[in-house]
């Protein structure tokens, strides 16, 4: 059963013996297989819940719909957009289909830093089969491959360069490339589309428009969940809902997750707490070919190549080099990496049919810390700070000039990035300019979408907030299985990752 906001007329009190908060990669999981196992499961997500024949492609009704603050919410810097969905299935509806698992020297990593050696490929191995088995996950077909992304397949065997088309979890594509405004044609295996409705069917009830406020402490090891039911938009509070149970498992990101367990005070002891943030900034770039050469990046699947040539995970920290990856689809975000203002930015945006974008991702150490401010009715306002590391931004100078290369291999004239100051490179001979690019807030604009990191993964309360099953240190009954759980950057897309530890940890949980 799914009971949207607008169906609740007053204050309401229920039961459960499970109660998972959030929808999108790790709550759908842990939802469906808790309910396949028997267990009485509750679902509330903030967000409303909205169906394909809703998504009508266009950016100034999607973002609002989908996205946590209509996709408007930032570090506070001003620098970094932190990109989330907020919805029925959350970043699943929204992201662009694309299914990598941890990388092998990243667990490694974790493994010899944090203690985490419960956590292996072997480990995971069932975990992965299952979440890749029941998305879908395949290689895009190389029909959906648009020339945006075709351009930087070739472009890299022309320089020798090892780069791939992607896995995603695509079922039916037809490569309209509206994904990143949900997908209208229920193409996209979000768990909207699979553990939601699954769960449902094995008698999991789900609750949208529904925000998590705090959990108090009940009968020794039972909580009583205290909840609001917010209006759909401004999210104003309507009606209380509590909620009685036996286990809470969290699963509200990286950014939310931590206010939950702050505001229910239950940070005691836990000086990790929103802490250890990774955000993964990605750097867009455009390259403006001739006006013959039309690259039409709204089509087909938006991201769908990675040159993934000086992506080097073998460094001693697990984590280092860079990927370069085709971006496309939503107009708006893509006119974001054009320089300049007025003119300038309309020259740009007069050869839109003529424009490759490529993000440069370049994996970050946990360098960022959440803090927040609660209003009267409960509302949270995050406060996310971050902090870029000096050898983090001379990685993403040596990814920016790979990028620019690749782009002038592919027949580009002209290459920006979304520094509203710095000049475009009209050729090969100024990439020397891009040492000094500089990356400083109000100059430079970065998207991330793969925020981690605030509960990480570790052996004690001391050094991390949850333990190897993912049960928040010294709290019964009280899990977390979202991007916060990583104890440093994935190093890749976190759908999967995400998917796969709420699977792993569930499985644990469940074993007598």
């Amino acid at each position: 059963m799914i009971v949207q906001g607008h169906e609740i007329t007053g204050p309401r009190s229920l039961r459960t013996h499970t109660l998972v908060v959030g929808s999108g990669s790790g709550g759908g999981v842990a939802a469906y297989r808790l309910a396949e196992a028997g267990v009485d499961t509750i679902v509330v997500e903030e967000g409303g819940h909205h169906v394909a024949a809703e998504f009508n492609q266009r950016e100034e009704d999607m973002y609002p719909m989908l996205y946590r603050s209509g996709g408007q919410q930032m570090t506070s810097d001003g620098m970094i957009s932190v990109m989330q969905g907020s919805c029925y299935g959350g970043g699943t509806v929204i992201n662009v289909s694309d299914a990598f698992d941890i990388p092998t020297e990243v667990l490694a990593h974790w493994q010899r830093t944090y203690g985490t050696k419960e956590w292996t490929e072997k480990s995971l191995e069932a975990s992965y089969a299952r979440v890749h088995r029941d998305l879908n996950v395949k290689r895009i077909n190389k029909s959906l491959v648009n020339r945006n992304n075709g351009l930087l397949l070739e472009a890299a065997q022309k320089l020798n360069w090892s780069a791939e088309v992607m896995h995603s979890n695509r079922k039916g594509c037809v490569g309209s490339g509206y994904c990143l405004l949900g997908c209208s044609y229920d193409a996209r295996l979000g768990t909207n589309l699979t553990y939601l409705p699954w769960a449902v069917e094995k008698g999991a009830h789900v609750y949208t428009d529904v925000r998590c406020d705090r959990l108090e402490r009940i009968d020794g090891s039972r909580w009583r969940v205290h909840c609001t039911v917010v209006e759909r938009g401004l999210r104003a509070a309507r009606h209380p809902l509590t909620i009685t149970c036996e286990r809470v498992v969290l699963a509200a990101s990286a950014i939310f997750t931590p206010a939950i367990l702050q505001r229910s005070g239950l940070g005691d002891g836990l000086p990790q707490l929103g802490k250890n943030l990774t955000l993964q900034p990605q750097l867009g770039m455009i390259g403006r070919f001739d006006q013959g050469d039309e690259i039409v990046h709204w089509r087909g699947a938006p991201q769908s190549v990675e040159v993934n040539e000086f992506a080097d995970n073998t460094v001693e920290r697990g984590l280092g080099g860079f990927r370069l990856e085709g971006i496309g689809g939503a107009i708006g975000p893509v006119l974001t990496m054009a320089p300049g203002f007025g003119r300038e930015h309309k020259r740009f945006g007069k050869s839109m049919r003529n424009l490759s974008a490529t993000l440069v991702l370049v994996p970050d150490q946990p360098s960022g810390a959440v803090s927040y401010q609660w209003a009267p009715d409960g509302r949270v306002a995050p406060k996310i700070d971050y902090v870029m590391q000096d050898e983090w931004k001379q990685r993403l100078k040596t990814g920016m000039r790979r990028g620019a290369e690749l782009l002038f291999a592919a027949g580009a004239r002209e290459i920006a990035f979304a520094n509203q100051a710095f000049p475009s490179l009209k050729g090969p001979d100024e990439l020397r300019r891009i040492a000094d690019f500089p990356i400083e807030p109000g100059w430079v604009a970065f998207i991330s979408a793969h925020n981690q990191g605030t509960c990480r993964m570790g052996t004690s309360a001391a050094n991390s907030v949850v333990d190897q099953t993912l049960k928040v240190h010294g709290v019964d009954n009280v899990y977390v299985m979202d991007g916060s759980v990583m104890p440093t950057s994935a190093a890749t897309h976190t759908m999967i990752p995400i998917m796969a530890a709420a699977d792993f940890a569930i499985h644990r949980m469940l074993q007598p």
